[in-house]
């Protein structure tokens, strides 16, 4: 039995060792975390992915005081498991003594077996966990999963396995970052073929809708950080410039899970541009982080009262009244329920004007 001992490593070998165990680390996590979500799919059991990577922490450092290799889930021994009948962690203990066992004592015994028989029992097994099932849905639903997985795949055949782990992982994460870092700015008109005139897409409505000349509606679908920031501005300037006449602006941001001071300061920025051109900005249900770094900053305090409404009703009642009468006077669009009234008002005092 390998001797207890504490690891003698210095300063220098925590250098040279930290790439090659950052590797192994991500390499290991992921093979175990493919097979039990494999064995979890097929045996209808709950997946805790962070007991399992706690369970193998702890396996790992007991293991480096014996001089064990790194500790992972084995494919060889996770599915032959589950078809034999295993269903509790039990079946990996026993597994494990008579591993010791054959290790003690059948040392002999085992070195006859043909490394071309272990090969296919290898082989048998990893056939098992192929689904080909899946990788024709990933296919159809989503290209971006599917090119993580195809580089993934190849890069396993084709480099060391865990360059082929890191790299998996670095096309995930920038597929990821990507699309967090365009969030769909979406604008919205009230759908008068709906009774209660849904807010809708502008472009899932098409040449049916006409927007408010004045007042701007938009969905902001996603987090505003530092990496989306370029994106969002680049839409709101678009806006801007191409139906200027629209200078007040109502944000509808439930959607919005998290912002940053980048973000924070894009909003500013857009306030201050709004307010420059003689209109305003308003949120609809920021969430309460949201609001939160916008009392830190100072910046919920500048907005002022009448800014961030609870409800779509209350916000279009309280902004309507600030649009500009005079555009309402000739406007034919008709976006909102209160444009009705307006017009009928004005067709009284022009009435009575006449008599």
């Amino acid at each position: 039995m390998p001797p207890f001992h504490l690891p003698d490593v210095t300063l220098t070998d925590l250098g040279n060792l930290s790439g090659i165990a950052v590797a192994l680390t991500l390499v290991a996590l992921g093979q175990s975390l493919s097979i039990a979500k494999a064995v979890a799919q097929r045996s209808g059991q709950r997946l805790d992915i962070n007991r399992e990577f706690i369970g193998q922490g702890l396996a790992n450092l007991a293991g480096g005081c014996f001089s064990a290799y790194v500790s992972c889930g084995s494919l060889n021994r996770s599915m032959p498991n589950l078809e034999a009948g295993a269903r509790t962690p039990l079946a990996a203990v026993f597994a494990a003594l008579l591993v010791v066992a054959l290790v003690a004592f059948g040392g002999a015994l085992i070195a006859t077996i043909p490394l071309a028989a272990i090969s296919a029992t290898l082989l048998l097994v990893a056939r098992g966990l192929l689904d080909l099932g899946r990788w024709r849905e990933v296919l159809q639903v989503s290209r971006t999963e599917a090119l993580v997985a195809g580089v993934t795949f190849l890069a396993t055949l084709t480099i060391p396995l865990d360059r082929a782990v890191l790299l998996g992982t670095l096309v995930s994460l920038v597929a990821y970052l990507y699309r967090t870092s365009h969030p769909a700015i979406r604008p919205l008109v009230p759908d008068a073929s709906t009774p209660e005139r849904r807010f809708t897409p502008l472009d899932e409505l098409g040449h049916r809708a006409q927007e408010c000349p004045q007042l701007k509606l938009v969905r902001v679908e996603g987090s505003v950080f530092f990496g989306a920031v370029q994106h969002v501005t680049d839409q709101l300037d678009g806006f801007r410039c191409t139906q200027p006449g629209q200078k007040h602006a109502l944000f509808m941001t439930k959607s919005m899970n998290f912002i940053d001071l980048a973000g924070n300061d894009l909003w500013r920025r857009e306030w201050r541009e709004r307010r420059g051109l003689g209109g305003d900005l308003y949120f609809h249900r920021p969430r309460t982080p949201v609001l939160q770094l916008f009392a830190k900053t100072g910046f919920l305090k500048e907005l002022g009262e009448g800014h961030v409404f609870s409800s779509k009703d209350q916000a279009l009642r309280s902004i309507y009244p600030r649009l500009d009468p005079e555009v309402c006077r000739t406007c034919t669009a008709r976006t909102f329920v209160e444009c009705a009234a307006r017009a009928a008002e004005q067709a009284r005092d022009e009435t009575r004007t006449d008599c």
